[in-house]
């Protein structure tokens, strides 16, 4: 158990950046990484990066390219549904914060 921990800690944990994150759902929603980074604002060149980042931590392909855009594989399907669950539940801490802390 504690040798599973560690493992998640080296490969995951410290490297998984909720930021990539966001930005796997923006470019699977827009169909592109030129579109995605025109939608958030930020240069297609780091849109690339944080994906990149995202396939060598998970180690896997999250993404097929082609001429006509981008579509998630089988792994980007997983990653993108579990992950959905995750900001789910960040939204809803934040409620609760603002909850506790409205007098």
């Amino acid at each position: 158990m504690a040798k599973q921990v560690m493992q998640w800690e080296h490969r995951i944990g410290r490297r998984l950046q909720l930021r990539d994150l966001h930005i796997l759902f923006a470019v699977v929603q827009c169909g592109g990484m030129a579109k995605a980074a025109a939608q958030l604002g930020v240069s297609q060149p780091s849109v690339s990066e944080a994906i990149a980042n995202l396939e060598h931590a998970v180690g896997v392909q999250l993404l097929n390219r082609s001429p006509r855009g981008v579509e998630p594989t089988m792994y980007g399907e997983a990653l993108l549904y579990r992950s959905r669950a995750a900001f789910d539940e960040l939204r809803q801490g934040i409620r609760d914060i603002e909850f506790l802390a409205d007098p």
